[in-house]
């Protein structure tokens, strides 16, 4: 598309919100209580519609009553899908007369056609499935448009005067974009949302580094999964998949790391099955080394319940735990004072949270035991009771694998020796070695007497009939599949000799575990992504100064820009010339000597041999029996390693980075209409 006005031929916001929800629908035909496509009602009806007493258009679109598991960290709704609040003043339906009031801080997100959209209660598979029903999920900004058109009342075009008067302002301010006047600010949602709207390979970050809306999802979806709990035969629930761990885990020889990568990977795809931006974070243990030994030092030998974990499974008690705890009438006021003098606090385990709440009598009130460690699982789903991390001192100092140590296991060049050996000659290989001391570390010792027959001396973690049962147990290996993949990459070809073996219970195959890239997944440490649109050509690109954590910088082992879904554009070839922290790029910024530059990429393009549309980007398939190969011109990404760059911007300290393009016709010129692509990105690697 030129640099033109891109608003002349645009349709209404009425014409592109059905325009969305007939292709996501695409051929299905959901009855909808009778009413079939329900956005193609006339606009007065639609602005009323309810769909099995859900209001579809306005707020009041069915959160979770309070008895329901946590949806997200949202707050209560006023009304339930069953006893919707009335409209809103202002809002079509609303009683004559009534004064119209600003729009809710959420915009449209509470009604019912965007949580249903975003597969949240009580679509999110509770009650009903995600919308549109038989369809394809819509993806985040299209839905983020939808909700911003229903907070607005969806206007009519008559109605829609002053949103056009915005979307000048808007076609503005994408040309200064565009043009690199202006810059790209970081996408605020989760890292995974932009790969699950283009279908592409999603991202397992270091937990530590998660996002707090990336650990709230994940939080939430945990929580959604541990409801189901009670039902022994839902395939859906938390247990149900602990317990395949204590039935067909593997230990001790070469399926140790292939049968763990299928697991983690069935139980991530069941996690998005309720949100979809959520994969398995992981726990970088050896990065914690440091930490552990000072709390071990700190808290002294005697006390085995003396490690350290991340912050994202620690427990403390908040105000609204605190208020349900005094509502629910089983914790005396003693102990609700304790627990009240450490608000906020956080700590490596519930008994240690207990101890400094002053709660040294533990089984005395089980009652009051119960509730408490109900809250404050209810608070964070990743924490779990019978964890006690740490050990014997010098047994763990010993033992507990630091950064070097683990460098010096991926030096080793023999898979078995690696990951533990064949079928003829099993035996532990070093990094499972390590991944023992690491379940009997996190799980520790019992600081409370235990029954008679020793039952539950040990935390979960320790013992693998339990250890699933523990969140801690999902990060954990998946940074064992981490270092697996980390090993892959720089021993290729090396691998287990049993390619064929099928991995009970499910018909996986040693050989489908090869490639985390083809069961769609990469571990990063964490990610700066910033999304451009990708109808309007850049000829430069200068994204928002980002502030990196400088943990990131120090840990880091090398850095990477993205440049998402280029498309193909008919014409000539062209270049790419990408640089950090020079927001005044062009065609004349040197590249020789200069440490801000980073590379140049190289598209080889040429004009369009077909017809009209011939080279236009494909649409997404939906026919799952279409087996043809990858469509025409699909739009393909680039990877520019930034590793020296961002070193040499950190050595003179920097603590923020830009990202800046420039595109080049071949000739040296601006290559003004060349570049359209979905978004730029720039990721660390532990």
């Amino acid at each position: 598309m030129a640099n033109g006005d891109q608003n002349a031929a645009a349709p209404s916001r009425h014409a592109r919100f059905r325009q969305i929800m007939n292709a996501a629908a695409a051929s299905a035909h959901a009855d909808y209580q009778g009413y079939g496509r329900f956005w193609e009602l006339p606009l007065p009806q639609l602005r009323q519609f309810e769909l099995y007493g859900i209001p579809m258009m306005r707020s009041g679109g069915g959160r979770p009553p309070p008895a329901a598991a946590p949806s997200a960290g949202a707050a209560p709704a006023p009304a339930s899908c069953c006893s919707p609040a009335p409209p809103a003043p202002g809002v079509p339906g609303a009683p004559p007369g009534a004064t119209p009031s600003p729009a809710r801080s959420g915009g449209g997100d509470d009604a019912g056609l965007v949580r249903g959209l975003r597969g949240q209660f009580p679509f999110d598979g509770t009650q009903f499935p995600p919308l549109p029903w038989g369809g394809t999920r819509v993806a985040e900004g299209d839905i983020v448009f939808i909700a911003a058109w229903i907070a607005d009342g969806c206007p009519d075009e008559a109605q829609d005067a002053p949103h056009a008067a915005r979307a000048a302002v808007t076609g503005t301010a994408a040309r200064a974009l565009a043009l690199g006047d202006a810059p790209h600010r970081a996408f605020d949602g989760p890292t995974n949302q932009l790969a699950d709207d283009s279908g592409r390979v999603k991202a397992r970050k270091n937990v530590e580094h998660l996002s707090d809306d990336e650990l709230r999802r994940l939080r939430a979806a945990v929580a959604q999964m541990k409801s189901l709990d009670g039902y022994y035969l839902d395939e859906r629930s938390f247990a149900w998949w602990a317990r395949i761990h204590a039935n067909q885990c593997q230990h001790g020889w070469e399926e140790f790391l292939t049968w763990h990568r299928v697991y983690l990977y069935l139980f991530e795809k069941q996690l998005q099955d309720i949100d979809p931006t959520v994969t398995l974070p992981y726990w970088d243990w050896p990065a914690d080394a440091e930490n552990v030994k000072a709390s071990l030092d700190d808290m002294g030998p005697a006390n085995h319940d003396n490690g350290f974990v991340p912050c994202a499974y620690q427990c403390w008690i908040d105000d609204d735990g605190l208020r349900k705890l005094t509502d629910g009438g089983n914790v005396p006021p003693d102990v609700l004072n304790g627990l009240r003098g450490i608000l906020g606090k956080k700590y490596s385990s519930g008994a240690r949270l207990l101890t400094a709440a002053g709660i040294n009598n533990f089984g005395a009130n089980p009652d009051s035991d119960a509730a408490i460690i109900k809250v404050l699982g209810d608070i964070n789903p990743l924490w779990h009771w019978r964890r006690w991390p740490g050990g014997n001192k010098d047994l763990i100092f010993q033992a507990y694998p630091s950064p070097e140590d683990v460098e010096r296991i991926l030096g080793i060049d023999n898979f078995f020796t690696f990951g533990s050996g064949p079928m003829d000659n099993q035996f532990f290989g070093a990094l499972e070695n390590i991944h023992n001391l690491i379940h009997n570390f996190s799980g520790g010792n019992s600081p409370y007497p235990v029954g008679p027959n020793n039952e539950f001396s040990t935390g979960d973690m320790v013992d693998p009939g339990r250890t699933a049962f523990d969140p801690i147990f999902w990060g954990h290996h998946s940074n064992c599949d981490r270092l697996w993949a980390e090993w892959q990459r720089r021993h290729p070809g090396r691998g287990p000799d049993n390619p064929d073996a099928v991995l009970p219970p499910w018909n996986f195959t040693v050989a489908d575990t090869y490639s985390i890239a083809a069961l769609g997944y990469e571990y990063v440490l964490t990610s700066h992504v910033f999304q451009t649109n990708n109808q309007m050509p850049l000829v430069r690109f200068r994204s928002a100064d980002t502030a990196v954590h400088p943990a990131v910088l120090a840990e880091h082992s090398r850095a990477e820009i993205r440049l998402h879904a280029v498309q193909f554009v008919p014409r000539p070839g062209f270049y790419i010339r990408a640089f950090l922290n020079t927001p005044d790029a062009g065609l004349a910024t040197p590249t020789t000597g200069n440490p801000n530059f980073v590379g140049q990429v190289n598209m080889f393009t040429g004009n369009c041999v077909g017809g009209p549309g011939h080279c236009d980007v494909p649409a997404p398939r939906t026919d799952k029996f279409d087996l043809r190969p990858r469509p025409h011109k699909t739009p393909s990404s680039f990877r520019i390693d930034a590793t020296e760059s961002v070193r040499a911007l950190h050595a003179a300290g920097t603590q923020a980075f830009q990202v800046n393009l420039v595109a080049l016709n071949l000739d040296g010129s601006p290559a003004n209409d060349a570049l359209k692509l979905d978004a730029v990105s720039l990721t660390f690697f532990d």
